[in-house]
C-alpha cells in the first residue's frame, strides 16, 4: 500500500509503478465508488481486451451494433428536441 496526498480539489496523483502495471496513460477515464469506507478506482475495460474470454463473442458484430444502437437514439434525441421546440413555439 502507497501513501498519497489529497490536493484541496479533491486531486490525487496515482503512483507511476500503479500507472505502469495497469497501463493507464493521460486523460484516461476511470471508475470510482465508495465501499464500506474504501475509495475504488477502476480501470475502463477494453471491449477489444475480452476477445478470448468469451469464446462466441463476435467483437465486429458487437461494434456494428453498438454504433447501430448509438445512430438510433441520436434520431430519437433529434425527435425529442423538435418536440420540445414546438411546445416552446405554443
Amino acid at each position: 500500500m502507497q501513501k498519497v496526498r489529497m490536493s484541496r480539489k479533491g486531486q490525487v496523483v496515482i503512483p507511476a509503478g500503479i500507472r505502469k502495471k495497469l497501463k493507464l496513460k493521460h486523460g484516461e477515464s476511470l471508475f470510482i465508488e465508495e465501499d464500506q469506507g474504501m475509495i475504488k478506482l477502476k480501470p475502463k475495460v477494453k471491449l477489444r481486451s475480452l476477445c478470448g474470454t468469451w469464446p462466441d463473442l463476435d467483437i465486429e458484430a458487437l461494434t456494428k451494433e453498438i454504433i447501430e444502437d448509438r445512430k438510433d437514439d441520436e434520431e430519437r434525441e433529434k425527435l425529442i428536441e423538435k418536440a420540445i421546440a414546438k411546445i416552446k413555439k405554443r
